[in-house]
């Protein structure tokens, strides 16, 4: 394959083509700031789209559930072994990714002969300064960094409008409640701003993605004397919030 560069162009290209059809109808994955920390929420057929990673990390994925669980395992032993062999300040998310899962990513992605991980990752951070990070994590291994937030989504169209609505609002000045309902207003008008006369989503609205799907929610929060700051939202949150959103 190698002394042969265009088809193995033309093998990467497919591979690309590939595995955006099959993330192409992935429900967003959504990560913004708030007053006292972060949160993290996304609509899924099933539990299991958003994970605590370490004391001040967490984890939102998107596509093959076993691909994610697979990375969020590697993740997890990852930020333990670097906690138990240095410090737990030592674990951050640059370092799980330039040094853990971003090559490996990348090397199975440039081996043709393999199944590629048909994945998105979202990550958010607070670090010992209490300043947010946001990082999202493609299946090719590129990642980015942000600071005001950051959203995963298989439809390219659907994040580019997400994240544009992200970055036109001040989430640091909003309580959890308004951050969240706030994000959630953000994912309805993104989803009716896309949308046209051959769109095939089956939920445009938060009233429809409340009766088919359920809504995971958690946050790194800094108003705690705990020192892990993740913690899902309770079912009373969710309630309130879906009561909020639909009125």
């Amino acid at each position: 394959m190698f002394e042969e560069p265009f088809r193995w162009l033309e093998a990467i290209s497919t591979r690309h083509s590939y595995v955006q059809e099959k993330l192409k109808k992935g429900q967003p994955v959504i990560a913004v700031p708030y007053q006292y920390g972060t949160l993290m929420l996304g609509f899924s057929p099933q539990p299991g789209k958003i994970f605590e990673l370490y004391d001040r990390i967490a984890l939102g994925g998107l596509g093959h559930p076993a691909d994610v669980e697979r990375l969020r395992m590697t993740l997890l032993d990852m930020a333990h072994l670097e906690g138990f062999n240095r410090s737990e300040k030592d674990v951050t998310i640059a370092r799980l990714l330039q040094f853990g899962i971003a090559p490996s990513l990348k090397q199975n992605f440039e081996e043709v002969v393999r199944a590629p991980y048909l994945i998105q990752l979202l990550l958010m951070e607070i670090d010992f300064n209490n300043q947010a990070s946001f990082f999202r994590v493609n299946y090719d291994g590129h990642w980015e960094t942000f600071k005001k937030g950051a959203v995963i989504a298989g439809d390219t169209q659907l994040s580019d409008a997400l994240e544009e609505k992200i970055e036109s609002t001040d989430f640091t000045s909003l309580s959890l409640d308004d951050a969240l309902l706030k994000a959630c207003r953000i994912w309805e008008e993104a989803k009716k701003d896309i949308a046209d006369e051959e769109s095939d989503d089956p939920a445009l609205t938060l009233k429809e993605a409340f009766e088919k799907w359920t809504l995971e929610a958690a946050v790194l929060s800094t108003d705690t004397e705990r020192r892990a700051l993740y913690r899902s939202l309770s079912p009373d949150e969710i309630e309130k919030l879906k009561m909020a959103c639909l009125s």
